[in-house]
């Protein structure tokens, strides 16, 4: 409830063994919770779980396993930080919530469209075990939220989501000019299982309709195909859902230092694709240092795009990522396609399928001027037997895979060898292609055993 207090002391909700319970940044895990005997919130209708009053505020949740009763066929959201249809003021917005080291699950065989409604302020989901958040004919997610403010804070946690594991925007928000914003999703394991495959409408791992200045850091993100979307593992654009929200923008988002593998597809950027309603196109956006491997690999089919590009973009820089096979090309100009200003594409180690780099009847640099035009591309080592001719200098095109000198590529060793022509030849003189330390250090710790 809302405490209809100023106070800012937090009522925190926890087991009486709490100080069973895994230290602060260690993940709680299904066997954890089991063997802890956490307390049970089990929900038996088609409502929510756990919801908060309008404005209720300094709450943290702790140890808790949070589900639905065996006979539940149908939940809505387990966990509605949100304060429902009269939340439509910024005052009236939850805020200062934390959900910390919780098991937020649904059952093998129910439909639970949403585990984590993140419609507030101030908010945080660290140290967490969401699963099992699917449905069939509807998007469903681990995380959604479209009319809090943030910041937020996901850290830490293991998310399963069969539409979207985790989403911003998708609805309108009710209230006026709001964007989520601040938004921190570092250290995370986001998967689908494999098991899903026919059962459930299957999306993406992570898309943003509507945000800003929002981080991606050192996430695994794996296990997407094609269903309801080509399988692409993270979708960037801006979207005015229902007409209603003519400030929506997805801007400042850096991607970076994530593993990202057995995908259909990779990253789909797009200006503003769904619809013809008012908004702001998608601007300013950054993937560096990523991995992705493991693109339109059987069970994981897709249309095999490493990184589409679409509509009328502002300042996308794709910088020093390593991405390793793909059909038809890396680069891919799409559809409803204009011309885009700030494009900045250097320093990437990638295979270039097919084709490269393709637009509609347009390949190589015939694709870039067109699309890009003023685009910086260099440094880039791209593994294409068709060649060079016709791209910007100061790129490199070696035959093979084999011919570019990786430590080991068998085992998935991504790092150029010492001996590797191609060692230091990335325009800032460092090696072409993420740096493969760094992003191995950042995820050291991210997948967790059940």
């Amino acid at each position: 409830p809302n405490k209809n207090s100023t106070s800012t002391s937090w009522i925190t909700i926890r087991p009486a063994n709490y100080e069973s319970l895994p230290a602060p940044g260690t993940r709680m895990t299904p066997s954890v919770a089991a063997a802890l005997g956490l307390p049970k919130i089990l929900n038996p209708n088609t409502s929510y779980g756990i919801t908060t009053a309008v404005g209720a505020h300094h709450y943290r949740l702790m140890g808790l396993d949070v589900s639905v009763t065996p006979a539940n066929v149908y939940t809505y959201t387990l966990i509605a930080l949100d304060g429902g249809a009269t939340q439509t003021t910024l005052a009236s917005v939850p805020h200062d919530l934390v959900l910390d080291r919780l098991y937020v699950h649904g059952t093998a065989t129910g439909s639970v469209r949403r585990c984590v409604q993140l419609n507030s302020a101030s908010s945080a989901v660290i140290d967490s075990w969401l699963s099992d958040c699917h449905e069939l004919g509807s998007d469903s997610q681990a995380i959604a939220g479209w009319n809090g403010p943030g910041p937020f804070k996901i850290v830490n946690n293991h998310l399963e989501g069969a539409g979207e594991n985790v989403i911003f925007g998708g609805a309108d928000p009710s209230v006026p000019n709001l964007t989520p914003s601040d938004i921190e999703i570092r250290g995370n394991h986001l998967i689908k299982p494999l098991a899903w495959k026919g059962l459930w409408t299957i999306k993406n791992l992570l898309e943003l309709k509507h945000s800003q200045r929002v981080l991606i850091e050192g996430n695994v993100m794996e296990q997407s195909w094609q269903q309801a979307q080509n399988g692409v593992a993270i979708a960037l654009k801006t979207s005015n859902q229902n007409g209603g929200c003519t400030w929506c923008v997805t801007q400042d988002v850096t991607v970076r230092l994530n593993l990202i593998r057995n995908v259909g597809a990779g990253l789909n950027v797009g200006a503003s694709p769904d619809n013809s309603f008012l908004d702001i196109h998608a601007r300013r956006i950054a993937f560096r240092h990523n991995l992705i491997t493991g693109v339109n690999v059987a069970p994981f089919d897709g249309d095999g795009r490493g990184i589409l590009l679409t509509g009328d973009l502002t300042d996308v820089e794709i910088a020093h990522n390593t991405l390793t096979a793909t059909t038809p090309g890396a680069l891919v100009f799409g559809p409803w396609q204009t011309h885009e200003t700030g494009l900045s594409v250097h320093d990437n180690l990638w295979h270039g399928g097919v084709y490269n780099v393709l637009g509609d009847n347009l390949l190589g640099g015939a694709a870039i001027a067109y699309y890009g035009p003023g685009a910086i591309f260099t440094g880039n080592v791209m593994v294409y037997p068709g060649g060079g001719s016709g791209y910007p200098s100061g790129n490199f095109f070696p035959a093979t895979m084999g011919a570019v000198g990786f430590v080991n590529e068998a085992a998935g060793d991504f790092r150029l060898a010492t001996n590797s022509v191609y060692k230091g030849k990335a325009s800032d003189g460092t090696d072409p292609g993420a740096d493969i330390v760094l992003l191995n250090a950042t995820i050291a710790s991210v997948i967790v055993g059940p």
